[in-house]
């Protein structure tokens, strides 16, 4: 079945910042899965896993997508927030070996090259040591929530 499977499977190239749609299939209750939109987004892929798992992030969700439910955006014009959101990640960088420019924790220090996380809800940036996090219980999690956002 594999076999079968893999000769009409096509891997897609997808790199980091590639605008995205998301298929959806989930079901509202209430409403009718024929007349609901089947793309969620446009998204920006913000972290590439493997050339099979990326981290997809939408207006207000970060999602993890496999290659197959995604799709390639091909539109004109973006919306606004990902103009801005793509300004954002030109000034701030990849933290593996490459510093941030302007990055402090709310602590209001500068990035000094050591571990720092950012919250999922709220955006701000933290250094491991101050919140008291590692890199693996971040990475643990599928997203983090700082201690003012945790519910």
């Amino acid at each position: 079945m594999k076999r079968d499977y893999d000769l009409r499977a096509r891997l897609q190239v997808y790199e980091k910042g590639d605008l995205v749609y998301l298929l959806d299939t989930a079901q509202v209750k209430g409403q009718c899965r024929k007349l609901s939109p089947q793309w969620k987004g446009p998204g920006v892929i913000i972290h590439k896993f493997s050339s099979c798992l990326f981290r997809v992030k939408l207006q207000n969700d970060n999602i993890t997508a496999n290659h197959d439910k995604l799709k390639k955006c091909k539109d004109r014009t973006c919306p606004g927030w990902i103009e801005k959101f793509k300004r954002h990640m030109s000034q701030v960088q990849d933290p593996v070996g490459v510093p941030y420019k302007d990055l402090y924790c709310v602590c209001r220090q500068p990035y000094d090259g050591k571990f720092m996380v950012q919250c999922d809800m709220c955006a701000e940036w933290f250094h491991g040591v101050c919140e008291g996090v590692t890199l693996a219980s971040v990475r643990s999690k599928p997203e983090y929530a700082c201690p003012r956002c945790e519910p």
